[in-house]
């Protein structure tokens, strides 16, 4: 410590200008890889914000205060000591209370009009009626048999209370219509409100009431100079009312707060089940299998065939090679838009459509950009190989496996891994040629066809979106070396 101390005193020029290089060049290091962070972060945003968007539910991304995570707000379970109802029409026999008797109300016609009369008594084979309108008059006696009326019925909108019964086979919630005599009760049926009530010989006490319960959602809430996570029960126009979950017992504390100022209380709530969602629809594994299988064939044929042609161009002395090199690489410039007819008019006659070998065949017939690659790689392997190869007595094809391929191996790879990604993003070849309800289809017509039909569920989108992404990605991040390596190589060193 003292030596460093000492060296920074010192007043040599010399130390001061070193000390002040170093220092440049620790600020100008620190400037370059926060520089660099702030690039990869948004470069990587896109692909961070997708898996946390395939992570989450449709209740989630319409939350107004989602976050980027996906996580839920904490819920408190809160039972209410209200009571839950049911509205209920009670469709009964009328009734009337006459000198402390319950007299049945019957429907009588006489001279084409319905009267409402109770039943009092029979007498001398004539029954006696009491006027249900008119209780005080004097009773009416009619030589009619009660056994041929029908009673009259009224509607009671009842609001009852909803219980959890469990009497033998009887088991769900009803709810309780009347209370009869000796511990009889009478009951509906909430989901079948048309049926009539039905009586059970139990009594009210023998049946659990059922209490309005609810999730109600925690905030952050400050209270007395502290902050309180507090659960929201109701709001009002001066302020809310917030349920304490370690004291539910207590009344409900009323607060003149703004809750749309407060934090709700965040839980991380990952969905993973949204990917197997995604794959079970877009049926991902025979989808991916026959991408896989595409653009492994064609990335095989694209690196072999280009490999011959480019191993042509640069060691044999072809009449015209930089010519026919040129028309090589113009092939480059003729957009593939304007051969798409004609082509698909060969496959035809051939039977191709709907098979694999329109998106496999032609690539091994090279591609001028391959070939371009790999001549640039080549060109720099020096001919003294071959010419000691030739002298062991290897002819051109020997010389290729034994010298050209094992020095020209990084650019090989870069050429294959270069199709691979091309082959495996394609998506208007596989859609032309395989259709798009095809069995024989891929990944990209998979999932144009799967955001057609779930565009309202964009979790489900960012799900199958990294689906198709992985094995671009896990190449990517794997074989970058090799990528940078044979562009460089190719494209800058020679």
């Amino acid at each position: 410590m003292e030596r460093i101390r000492g060296f920074i005193s010192n007043d040599n020029a010399n130390q001061r200008n070193y000390m002040k290089r170093e220092v440049y060049k620790v600020i100008g290091a620190g400037t370059l890889l926060m520089i660099m962070i702030g690039i990869a972060t948004v470069y990587l945003s896109p692909l961070v914000y997708m898996g946390s968007t395939a992570l989450k539910t449709e209740g989630q991304l319409s939350d107004p205060d989602d976050p980027i995570v996906p996580m839920s707000p904490q819920t408190y379970h809160y039972v209410s000591p209200e009571v839950e109802t049911f509205r209920y029409t009670y469709r009964h026999p009328q009734t009337l209370d006459y000198q402390g008797q319950q007299l049945t109300v019957y429907e009588v016609i006489q001279q084409g009009k319905i009267y409402k009369y109770a039943f009092l008594e029979t007498r001398d084979n004539v029954s006696v009626f009491i006027d249900s309108e008119n209780p005080e008059a004097a009773p009416i006696e009619l030589e009619i048999a009660v056994e041929d009326l029908k009673p009259a019925l009224v509607n009671e909108r009842l609001e009852v209370n909803l219980y959890n019964v469990a009497y033998e086979d009887v088991r769900g919630q009803f709810g309780l219509v009347e209370e009869l005599e000796g511990n009889r009760t009478l009951w509906m049926n909430p989901e079948e409100i048309s049926e009539p009530p039905f009586e059970l010989p139990i009594a009210t006490s023998d049946a659990e009431i059922i209490r309005l319960e609810q999730d109600l959602i925690l905030y952050e809430v400050p209270v007395d100079g502290e902050i309180r996570e507090l659960a929201l029960l109701e709001t009002g126009r001066r302020g809310a009312k917030f349920i304490d979950p370690e004291n539910p017992d207590a009344e409900p504390l009323e607060l003149d707060v703004r809750v749309r100022g407060l934090d709700k209380v965040w839980d991380l709530d990952p969905h993973p089940e949204n990917f197997t969602d995604a794959m079970d629809a877009i049926d991902y594994f025979k989808l991916f299998g026959n991408t896989l299988f595409i653009a492994l064939v064609s990335g095989l044929g694209a690196m072999v065939s280009a490999t011959l042609v480019a191993y042509g161009f640069t060691r044999f002395n072809i009449p015209y090679a930089n010519i026919l090199f040129i028309i090589l690489l113009s092939t480059i410039v003729l957009p593939p838009q304007v051969t798409q007819i004609p082509t698909y008019i060969v496959y035809n006659k051939l039977g191709w459509i709907g098979t694999f070998f329109p998106l496999i065949v032609p690539h091994f017939f090279s591609n001028a950009y391959n070939v371009f690659l790999l001549r640039q790689y080549m060109m720099g392997i020096p001919l003294d190989m071959d010419e000691a190869a030739r002298v062991d007595g290897a002819n051109p094809f020997q010389i290729l496996w034994y010298v050209i391929v094992p020095a020209a191996r990084p650019a090989l790879v870069a050429v294959y891994l270069f199709h691979f990604l091309f082959s495996w993003n394609d998506f208007q070849q596989p859609l032309i040629y395989l259709g798009g309800g095809s069995e024989n289809s891929v990944l990209a017509v998979g999932l144009a066809n799967f955001t057609r039909i779930y565009s309202s569920q964009q979790n489900l989108m960012m799900a199958a979106g990294i689906l198709t992404m992985l094995v671009p990605l896990a190449v990517f991040f794997f074989a970058q070396r090799i990528f940078m390596q044979g562009v460089v190589i190719t494209g800058v060193e020679k």
